[in-house]
């Protein structure tokens, strides 16, 4: 009996030191918050490594816009309207909200008046979104090489080399939607602080004042953390201070908008309404994704998005699919241009690299594998960013683009329906200093007594702003025009009772002018096909400016 006793003692009382032990070994594991990450490579390390892409994707950029600029490529027709607005600034604008043209104006103050100048800021841009991407893959567990992969995508995507290769919104844009990614990223994985929602309410609210997309994108990522488990970190005083923070920020805009009864809505509802964008089905939509993204990085966005759905390491990530899904829903519905969805696309190629990192434990041989597998991805993206850039940066002549293009056999695809012999992204930087010439010939041969009350009015504000940037230094005036917001800033005190204008029919100024005088035809090679026009002098203008004004508002 007492042997019984002794056998079913002794036993049980290392049972329950080992069940204690355990208990008390995994007690603080309980407690800890879901992680993909097993181990994360040094931070000191990843940021060198984005800091040297960052350096590489400026430094792409800076030198193709000085070759550009020895080849004869010149300011892009928005670079010139940006300008302008610069030398307005305001709270808002018909067309954009006011952060592009503080921009502008900064990049000529601090750098001076050339295309390469103005666009210091954008090449900058550039840089920071492929480090930000480069960081994400870290946050999400990936190694050194998925790092260098994920940024080797977004450097050699062709949507991004086109954005951030001039002045522009867009150069902006996936910097701010990534970083505020990857604060919530940080949040939802509980490695960064509750007060990094600051962080992302300053990057949100810079976001909206760089460009209205951005709050589609934030509506959908609101709903992309309400359908996830990491809808918790909504319910803070932190994310109330973040929000707080973004509406902040966005509020002189919309005071803008409101005082001026939202003229970006009723401009959008215009183009809406017209054809003056490509409306694409949904299949060529989602084929214009792939090309603009390279087909060759394809498989590492999908499978990106693929991971944050499927994998059980990617749960604290998972409301970034949701995100993206919601919004590239939300963008096809709107009939929007294919670019509108390229600043999400970072954080999939992140993923997507990640994803070869951070899966289950495998064996010497497979690590090997696909370490092997990482660089000769990266090797073929260079591969591809050798053949395709010089396609959408400006590397060849443009009779040696032509050649090069035909060579290929591939088509630039238009996002409106302007025609050009060049993509218009290249097409709109040739003419603008001809255009400008044309008008100081015909002005300065004006007789004096004339000239001094002679407006140059012009039809678009690609004209109006290469006349009021490059012109000065031929003595021209301020020019007018309806068109965006130079209707706001009106006629310049100009009666009409001479002007010099750009058009197309003297026929289409008889109703208005009493004297009509073709003066020339203006045309440049390589401009774009609507701008071959001829030059009128318009003498006595039947009803002044300042009665017809609201006639010539012209929002497209």
């Amino acid at each position: 009996m007492k042997l019984t006793l002794s056998k079913s003692t002794e036993p049980t009382v290392p049972r329950l030191r080992r069940t204690d032990k355990t208990a008390a070994e995994e007690a603080p594991a309980l407690h800890q918050p879901p992680s993909p990450i097993t181990e994360r490579t040094s931070l000191r390390t990843t940021l060198l490594l984005a800091g040297i892409f960052a350096a590489l994707t400026f430094l792409v950029h800076f030198v193709s816009s000085l070759w550009g600029s020895h080849l004869g490529y010149g300011f892009f027709r928005d670079e010139l309207y940006y300008l302008v607005c610069g030398h307005h600034l305001a709270w808002g604008y018909v067309d954009q909200p006011p952060l592009v043209a503080l921009q502008a104006r900064l990049a000529e103050t601090l750098f001076g008046l050339s295309p390469t100048d103005i666009r210091i800021f954008s090449f900058a841009a550039g840089g920071v979104t492929v480090g930000l991407t480069g960081l994400q893959v870290w946050q999400l567990g990936g190694r050194l090489l998925a790092q260098v992969l994920a940024m080797t995508a977004v450097l050699t995507a062709p949507v991004f080399l086109a954005t951030g290769n001039f002045l522009s919104m867009n150069s902006w844009e996936p910097c701010f939607w990534m970083g505020a990614l990857l604060a919530l990223l940080r949040l939802t994985e509980d490695t960064a602080r509750p007060r990094t929602w600051l962080v992302f309410g300053l990057l949100a609210g810079l976001g909206v004042e760089n460009k209205h997309s951005t709050v589609f994108f934030l509506v959908a990522l609101v709903v992309g953390l309400l359908l996830s488990p990491q809808r918790r970190i909504l319910f803070s005083r932190w994310c109330a201070a973040g929000v707080g923070l973004l509406l902040l920020l966005a509020l002189p805009n919309f005071l803008w908008q409101w005082v001026h009864h939202f003229p970006t809505y009723e401009l959008l509802s215009g183009i809406a309404r017209s054809d003056k964008n490509v409306k694409m089905p949904p299949l060529e939509f989602l084929v214009e994704q792939a090309r603009m993204l390279a087909f060759v990085s394809l498989p590492l966005s999908l499978g990106g998005l693929a991971w944050l759905i499927l994998a059980r390491k990617a749960r604290a990530a998972r409301f970034v699919a949701l995100t993206f899904l919601l919004f590239f829903a939300m963008m096809m519905m709107l009939h929007a241009k294919d670019y509108y969805l390229a600043p999400i696309y970072p954080v999939l190629f992140a993923a997507g690299a990640t994803a070869l990192s951070v899966s289950l434990r495998r064996p010497r041989w497979a690590r090997i594998t696909i370490s092997t597998t990482k660089i000769a991805w990266t090797a073929l993206l260079l591969a591809y960013f050798c053949l395709s850039a010089p396609l959408i940066l400006t590397l060849l002549p443009p009779n040696q683009y032509q050649a090069y293009q035909l060579r290929l056999g591939v088509q630039i695809p238009k996002s409106e329906k302007f025609s050009s012999p060049l993509p218009q992204i290249l097409s709109d930087r040739f003419g603008w200093p001809q255009m400008v010439e044309g008008f100081a010939t015909r002005y300065n041969a004006l007789p004096p007594d004339v000239r001094g009350h002679t407006a140059i009015f012009c039809g678009n504000y690609g004209e109006a702003s290469a006349v009021n940037i490059l012109g000065p230094k031929y003595g021209l005036p301020t020019a007018i025009s309806g068109h965006q917001n130079y209707f706001y800033w009106g006629w310049n005190g100009y009666t009409g009772e001479s002007v010099l204008t750009l058009g197309n029919d003297a026929n289409d100024y008889k109703d208005t002018y009493a004297e009509v005088i073709d003066l020339g035809p203006f045309d440049a090679p390589w401009i774009m096909d609507h701008e071959h026009h001829h030059y009128f002098w318009l003498r006595h203008r039947k009803r002044p400016y300042a009665t017809d004004w609201p006639a010539f508002k012209y929002w497209y």
